[in-house]
């Protein structure tokens, strides 16, 4: 019922508003209901799901309820925290937070792409920086769900430099362990909008930057956040040295800068600049989670991004390899209520199929 009227009455109206205008205000709703206990009932009576045992996962010492989580990007500022647990979502991953405060790049910096069911993303790293948002975060509530951080480095001309990158990158992740801030850790390699592009997306960089990040000892899960339009053996590269390094997995992937006409339906106006999510993505997606279960599944574990819009499109990315998921764009557009709904019709698909568990049917196409 509720997603019958987000897609015919909330949808319609909401998608005439500029898209950070209505990104902000939906923020500024969720953060207040998040506030009172009568609004966290509210929201977990609409949109929680009875968890069932064979959605649970555990990895690296984790305990993950559900498969579905909050992509970065969303809730850049720990802003939300109190109320994504009742909105049915495993999972949510803070920021990208770096390690000094950003006002985000030049406005547009968000556009829709209602035909290709997309968006187009500019917001350079915009957050409040890691003390700000890290004080934020231990304030918050204490729940089920798993909190992960996705640290990058300052969208700074200070940070262009290899060497100066990378110790923001290190001070930034040495905060977060020394104070506890966090359940796992990802390192954002690949978000194209910031200076100097994307950083550490070659095989000598990634393998300096990791090198120096391996100085913060923590026993909690790293992932790394995987650009998505290299090619296989560029990108076949970074995946040796995450695995040269023990971490614990790879996140695929990031907003695809490839404007595929095949894919993008509407007209882009040449003023918008920004990666692109969602629907155009999927394919990239599903492609890269295939080829790096099957060659890297016993020593990494992925987490699927990219075109999630239903439960189908969810089991795909289990089936080629993905333990986790991850999600914002499909929320957009189909509403809140998607997770609740990927989480039940998960369930129902796993025991249809005789699995005991999610974890039975990870790379289910390829064993």
């Amino acid at each position: 019922m509720f997603h019958y009227f987000y897609v015919t009455f909330f949808k319609p109206i909401a998608f005439r508003f500029d898209p950070e205008l209505v990104h902000d205000k939906m923020s500024q709703f969720g953060h207040f209901l998040g506030r009172f206990k009568l609004g966290r009932w509210i929201t977990k009576l609409l949109f929680s799901s009875t968890q069932n045992e064979i959605l649970k996962q555990e990895i690296q010492g984790v305990v993950f309820k559900n498969p579905v989580g909050l992509s970065a990007g969303f809730d850049k500022n720990a802003k939300l925290m109190n109320i994504l647990p009742y909105i049915d979502f495993g999972f949510e991953e803070i920021g990208s937070v770096t390690m000094y405060p950003y006002a985000g790049n030049p406005k547009p910096r968000l556009y829709r792409l209602k035909k290709s069911k997309a968006l187009v993303v500019y917001y350079g790293l915009m957050n409040d920086g890691v003390k700000t948002i890290g004080k934020r975060i231990k304030k918050a509530l204490k729940t089920d769900m798993v909190l992960g951080v996705s640290i990058a480095k300052t969208n700074s001309d200070k940070t262009a430099k290899e060497e100066d990158g990378i110790m923001d990158y290190y001070h930034c992740l040495k905060y977060l362990v020394n104070h506890n801030i966090g359940q796992y850790y990802t390192i954002n390699i690949s978000c194209p909008n910031t200076f100097g592009g994307e950083p550490f997306t070659t095989v000598d960089k990634l393998d300096r930057l990791l090198k120096k990040l391996s100085e913060v000892k923590t026993d909690k899960p790293i992932f790394i956040k995987m650009p998505i339009n290299l090619d296989l053996k560029d990108y076949d590269g970074l995946l040796q040295i995450c695995v040269k390094y023990i971490i614990t997995g790879v996140i695929i992937g990031n907003l695809t800068k490839i404007k595929d006409p095949n894919l993008i339906k509407d007209e882009i106006p040449e003023h918008i600049k920004g990666g692109i999510s969602g629907l155009p993505t999927q394919k990239l997606s599903d492609d890269l989670i295939s080829y790096t279960f099957k060659n890297y599944g016993d020593k990494l574990k992925i987490m699927g991004v990219g075109g999630i819009f239903s439960a189908d499109d969810a089991y795909e990315k289990i089936k080629r390899g993905a333990s986790l998921l991850q999600l914002i764009t499909g929320m957009i557009f189909e509403g809140p209520s998607l997770i609740k709904t990927i989480n039940n019709e998960l369930t129902a698909m796993l025991k249809n199929d005789g699995y005991k568990s999610i974890s039975e049917a990870v790379g289910a196409y390829h064993i």
